[in-house]
C-alpha cells in the first residue's frame, strides 16, 4: 500500500485460541505478515489447557499489536464475542487459530468496503490439508452481491462463519448474540445481511481452512450438539417475520438438522438426550404439511423428516 499507516482506520483481527499450540506459530505468521498497516490482533485464549496461552503471551511481548485475553473455556463463539467487545478497530475481522490468510487478506477486504461502499465484505474460503497447498498466485472476481443474489447462497451454506470477512464494527450494535452457541454465527450473519442488504464480495481466496480430525464438524451427539436446533429455528423464525420470501429456504435447514442430530441419536440406541429430541420431532411433525408442500426441500429430504416427525 502506497499511503502511511495512518491514513487507515484501525482494523482488529480477533482469534480465538483453544489448544492450539500445533497451529499457533503458523497463525502468528499470517497475521504479522499482513499488508494492511493498522492493525491490532486480539487473541482470546479460551481456557486452553497446553501451551497455547503461554505462546500468546510470548508473542504480545514481541510485537505490541497483539492484546492478550485469557478466559475460562466456553467455546469459540463465546471467546469470539468476548474479543469484540474489546477490540479498538473501527473495523473487525475474524480468523480461527489453526487457519490461514493470504497477506492482502485485510487489504483487499478494506479495499472491498470501500469501493462498493458496504459495512460488510468477504472472500473466498479455500480448504486444504496441508500448508503447501496453498496458493502463491491469486486472482478473483470482485462485485456487489445484493440482497436477492446473497440471501439464496447464504442459505446454502455460504457465508455463514464470521471468519473471510471484514465488518464495520458499528453494525453489531443491533445485533443479538444467542445464548446456544453452535451455529450461532449463522444466527448473528442473518440478523446482519438482514440489516445491511448487501455485501461486497470476492472470489479470490483469502482465507484458507484447514480440515483436520478436531474441526467441529466431527462434533458428536450430545446435549450441547442439540443447541444447533435452536439457532436454525431462530433464524427460520426470523424469516417468516422480515423476509418470508426466504422462510422456505430458512426451513430447508431447520429440517437438514432435525433429521442430522435424530438420526446421530438413534444411532446411540439410547434414552439419554430424549428431552432434548422431542422438540425435533415436534418441529417436524407440526411443519410437514408445509415440508412436503415446499421445493426447497429435496424429497429424500422430506421422507426422512416424515419417518423422524410422523411415525
Amino acid at each position: 500500500m502506497s499511503s502511511t499507516a495512518a491514513t487507515y482506520p484501525l482494523i482488529s483481527i480477533i482469534v480465538p485460541v483453544y489448544n492450539a499450540a500445533t497451529y499457533l506459530e503458523r497463525c502468528f505468521r499470517c497475521l504479522r505478515e499482513q499488508s494492511y498497516p493498522t492493525l491490532e490482533f486480539v487473541l482470546v485464549d479460551d481456557g486452553s489447557t497446553d501451551k497455547s496461552g503461554e505462546m500468546c503471551d510470548q508473542i504480545a511481548t514481541k510485537d505490541g499489536r497483539f492484546k492478550v485475553f485469557h478466559i475460562k473455556n466456553g467455546g469459540a463463539s463465546l471467546a469470539r464475542k468476548y474479543g469484540l467487545e474489546r477490540a479498538k478497530g473501527e473495523f473487525v475481522s475474524f480468523m480461527d487459530c489453526d487457519d490461514c490468510v493470504d497477506s492482502r487478506y485485510i487489504e483487499q477486504l478494506f479495499e472491498l468496503i470501500q469501493t462498493y461502499g458496504t459495512n460488510i465484505s468477504a472472500c473466498r474460503v479455500q480448504r486444504i490439508f496441508k500448508e503447501s497447498e496453498i496458493p502463491t498466485q491469486i486472482e478473483g472476481e470482485q462485485g456487489l452481491l445484493q440482497f436477492e443474489k446473497l440471501m439464496p447462497r447464504f442459505f446454502k451454506y455460504e457465508f455463514w462463519g464470521f471468519p473471510a470477512k471484514l465488518y464495520n464494527r458499528e453494525i453489531f450494535h443491533n445485533a443479538k448474540f444467542p445464548t446456544a452457541t453452535l451455529s450461532e454465527d449463522y444466527y448473528v450473519m442473518a440478523q446482519l445481511f438482514l440489516q445491511e442488504g448487501n455485501m461486497a464480495y470476492t472470489d479470490a481466496p483469502l482465507y484458507y481452512y484447514e480440515y483436520h480430525e478436531g474441526s467441529l464438524s466431527h462434533l458428536a451427539i450430545s446435549k450441547r450438539a442439540f443447541e444447533e436446533f435452536e439457532n436454525v429455528k431462530a433464524v427460520y423464525e426470523m424469516m417468516q417475520a422480515r423476509a418470508p420470501q426466504y422462510a422456505s429456504m430458512a426451513l430447508s435447514n431447520v429440517v437438514e438438522t432435525c433429521v442430522k442430530l435424530l438420526s446421530m441419536n438413534h444411532r446411540e440406541s439410547s434414552q439419554k438426550y430424549k428431552e432434548f429430541a422431542t422438540p425435533l420431532r415436534q418441529f417436524l411433525r407440526s411443519h410437514i404439511i408445509e415440508i412436503l408442500r415446499t421445493n426447497a426441500i429435496y424429497w429424500k429430504l422430506k421422507v426422512l423428516a416424515m419417518r423422524w416427525g410422523i411415525f
